[in-house]
């Protein structure tokens, strides 16, 4: 990555909530150390570098006329729970908010992020059902 993400958790989660709304689906796939897992709906999705692509790749697809049209992405609540020096369960609220204020997504999201070789990532992601 040309960018080298924060060291330190609440900065880690402001620059891929930045990601998301720049639309820059290369960035928001670093953000996973390698076959970090999603867990949604009650199943256990696999995640490696192609369906890490293929999905996160996707919303980003999703999202982008919105974007342009000026709609962003949100963190109103963010809790970091450290889990030691090199671990933290991260627990945010998206929301997806036109500038009318209307929200077209809303709902809380869970990852572990940890420190492996120096470099922050998340391993896994929890999409909480709403």
């Amino acid at each position: 990555m040309s960018r080298p993400w924060p060291d330190e958790p609440n900065a880690y989660m402001a620059a891929y909530l930045d990601a998301w709304n720049e639309g820059d689906t290369e960035r928001i796939c670093d953000a996973f150390h390698d076959q970090a897992p999603i867990f949604q709906a009650g199943a256990v999705q696999a995640s490696d570098a192609t369906s890490r692509l293929a999905y996160r790749g996707g919303w980003v697809d999703m999202t982008r006329r919105e974007l342009a049209q000026g709609t962003r992405w949100e963190c109103p609540s963010l809790s970091v729970e450290p889990l030691g020096t090199d671990a933290a369960l991260v627990t945010a609220r998206w929301v997806f908010r036109r500038s009318d204020g209307t929200s077209l997504e809303d709902y809380p999201d869970s990852y572990l992020l940890v420190r492996i070789g120096g470099r922050w990532g998340f391993v896994a992601d929890v999409i909480h059902s709403t």
